[in-house]
């Protein structure tokens, strides 16, 4: 019996295809970087973690590699590095339990976020990290997460996970951290079991160590007080800002969100940046602003957000910030748990980019953590490489995209809007991004959500020691490397 049967026989036939239409299709993505896409040979989907189990058996029986597919999004690639299997999570997306007296809940690996927060909102409760959109599914978030709105109070959504169920290499099922103990009186409250952590290892695992089947997490109560608030510094005040974002991430702020000037100017500019007539934008009423920050704040009730709204107004007007007002914090942050930007304003943005410049794509360059006390070095560098490159104002507009968090690191992005037919451009845009690597590299920095092949060498040469750990446990786990099989494999 062909491994194509005995898959069929294991989860249905209906679940189970090589059709090169619909593996071609589990091959697309959003991403410019086409080399990075491959086409499964074959697509499974499985209902249950024992299915999940029968087909991990049956690959390692066959050495076929097997790749794990979460709900897609535009933030990286599609396929699988080697061909192989392509297992889809789509129909484990069911919300398990919600215990709202421990403020605990249990979910199925394939669940979206925005499914997930709908159900423990009708229980007062809330997850604070999810992703941007409502797209991005919970176990994706662990094993390549990206940093969501929120991080400033709560860290990263992987941060919020407390137990996982996951299926291993040779296929056996292990329940680790609160899961390792769900059945009990007691039912899952904790994620510290006797010994290492072991949460920790599958976390930006990109599936090479086991298949999440389901997870435990942690959540809040949801506050009934939000309020977003806008803020803007000078250019000449970078240190200030960057003060402020240091001191800012220690007290007891939901989130904190920085751009530069360029991503608010672009919006009332035509061909060669000059104004539209009859367009205003912030900079029309705060033509000193350079440095934007947009802060969203939480509380139980209206008397201590006013006590945390004033503490915030001054700690902004201490390190030489100026209030925009409230209502601008509104308009830019859409009310919980909905997509974080008003559609009607990202779409000013890609119309006007459009006009300026005839750009069809909007790439963000790597995503990077850093300390926050280091951010205008990062800045400087980078606008200067920018400038270099040719992706700086009009009429190739780029902003810089920064979340502080409470570690006292910093995560940034880029935006580039470029032409994807213009050649030259392309060119320079991977120039720019490769020069950029090498500095970052020899200054101690890291890198989120990808992973070897796909990340920049530094993401490994400079923790080589942690880097070799993750492959002798690769292998020993996985010695027949049937799981995400590129992941560990680069040599170092």
């Amino acid at each position: 019996m062909d491994i194509l049967k005995r898959l069929r026989a294991a989860v249905g036939d209906d679940y189970v295809s090589d059709s090169k239409d619909v593996c071609l299709s589990y091959a697309y993505s959003n991403s410019i970087t086409h080399k990075y896409e491959h086409i499964p040979d074959l697509v499974v989907q499985p209902k249950t973690t024992e299915e999940v189990s029968m087909v991990i058996k049956i690959a390692n029986e066959f050495k076929v590699p097997v790749t794990p597919k979460g709900l897609s999004s535009g933030a990286g690639t599609a396929g699988p590095m080697t061909g192989g299997i392509l297992l889809d999570l789509l129909y484990m997306d069911k919300v398990l339990s919600v215990d709202p007296i421990n403020m605990k809940a249990t979910v199925e690996a394939g669940c979206s976020f925005f499914k997930f927060s709908q159900e423990v909102f009708k229980h007062g409760l809330m997850t604070p990290t999810t992703e941007y959109t409502c797209g991005p599914n919970v176990a994706a978030a662990l094993i390549s997460p990206a940093v969501a709105f929120g991080k400033t109070r709560y860290g990263r959504n992987c941060e919020m996970v407390e137990g996982l169920e996951v299926v291993l290499p040779d296929g056996e099922i292990c329940h680790l951290g609160s899961l390792a103990y769900e059945k009990s009186p007691f039912g899952p409250y904790y994620r510290f079991m006797n010994g290492p952590d072991l949460i920790g290892m599958y976390i930006m695992s990109n599936g090479a160590f086991g298949i999440i089947t389901k997870m435990a997490f942690t959540l809040q109560k949801r506050p009934a007080e939000w309020k977003g608030s806008s803020y803007y510094w000078k250019e000449k005040d970078i240190l200030k800002v960057t003060e402020f974002m240091l001191e800012a991430t220690a007290m007891e702020v939901y989130d904190i969100h920085l751009n530069d000037k360029w991503k608010y100017d672009m919006m009332t500019r035509g061909k060669d940046g000059v104004k539209k007539p009859g367009a205003y934008g912030l900079l029309d009423f705060y033509p000193e602003g350079y440095f934007f920050v947009q802060a969203t704040l939480n509380a139980f009730d209206k008397e201590e957000i006013r006590v945390k709204s004033d503490q915030f107004d001054r700690l902004v007007a201490k390190y030489g910030g100026y209030k925009m007002g409230d209502e601008m914090g509104a308009e830019f942050f859409a009310k919980w748990p909905t997509v974080h930007h008003c559609t009607h304003f990202f779409k000013m943005i890609l119309s006007s980019v459009y006009e300026i410049g005839g750009h069809n794509y909007q790439y963000i360059f790597d995503s990077i953590d850093y300390p926050t006390s280091k951010y205008p070095e990062v800045y400087t560098k980078m606008k200067g490489l920018f400038e270099k490159w040719g992706f700086w104002g009009y009429p190739n507009p780029s902003t810089i995209d920064a979340f502080p968090m409470r570690s006292q690191t910093i995560c940034s992005q880029t935006w580039t809007y470029i032409n994807t037919c213009d050649e030259k451009m392309m060119d320079n845009v991977f120039r720019f991004r490769d020069e950029f690597r090498e500095w970052f590299g020899v200054q101690g920095g890291t890198h989120q959500m990808h992973l070897p092949p796909i990340a920049p060498d530094y993401a490994w040469t400079n923790q080589r020691s942690h880097y070799q750990m993750l492959q002798a446990i690769k292998k020993a786990l996985d010695p027949n490397n049937i799981l995400s099989p590129t992941t560990f494999a680069k040599e170092i």
